[in-house]
Parts: structure tokens; C-alpha cells; sequence
């Protein structure tokens, strides 16, 4: 089943330029039944390698902006070191709801933009 959920994540990864991991974080949580701060770190480095992989597709077929990328890269490293020790003081309640908040306010942004 990991394979499947890996195969299914790194397509819609490659086709529409994200890690997946809206669809991998819970895809293990419901599927495999691991604990919600284990799939989450799962889920980092599986995303880790399927964005690496796209990546070079990307950066191979010139679809890449390398100053943009290295400036995202940043703020993205300081957002990533302060979520991931967030996610220690934060109860898995909360994370849930949060994470599900943000699913669906970003799919009704994309319906509708």
C-alpha cells in the first residue's frame, strides 16, 4: 500500500509542481495507520524525494527560476524549522483541525480562481 500511496503522490507531484504531501499525510495516516507526528515526518521525506525527482524534470526542461527558487528555498527553510517545532507544542487535535482547515480553504480558493 505504501507504494501506492507513494505512486499515486509522486504523479500529481510531477504534474502539478508540489511535494503531495496533501495527499500522502493522510493517505498514511487513514491507510497505513501511523500516528500522526510519525506520518508527518514520513511524509517530509517522501515529499523530499519526489521533489527532488520533479526538480530535475523541471530544471532539465528549463522550467526553472533559480534566484526565485533559492529566495523561496529561504523563507521556506525558516517556515519549516519553526512548524516543525510548533508541532511539538501543539496537541494532535488541533493539528488535525488545523490541517484540515487549511485543505479545505485552499481548495475552495483553487475552485474558485
Amino acid at each position: 500500500m505504501a507504494y501506492v500511496i507513494g505512486a499515486i503522490g509522486g504523479m500529481l507531484g510531477g504534474m502539478f509542481g508540489s511535494g503531495s504531501g496533501l495527499i500522502i499525510l493522510p493517505a498514511i495516516i487513514k491507510f497505513l495507520k501511523v500516528d500522526e507526528y510519525t506520518a508527518r515526518g514520513t511524509t517530509l521525506i517522501t515529499v523530499l524525494m519526489i521533489v527532488i525527482s520533479s526538480a530535475f524534470f523541471y530544471y532539465k526542461n528549463n522550467y526553472f527560476d533559480i534566484k526565485l527558487g533559492i529566495y523561496t528555498a529561504i523563507g521556506g527553510i525558516i517556515g519549516g524549522v519553526i512548524g516543525a517545532k510548533l508541532t511539538k507544542k501543539i496537541p494532535k487535535f488541533w493539528l488535525s483541525l488545523i490541517f484540515n482547515v487549511f485543505v479545505i480553504v485552499v481548495s475552495v480558493i483553487m475552485i474558485f480562481s
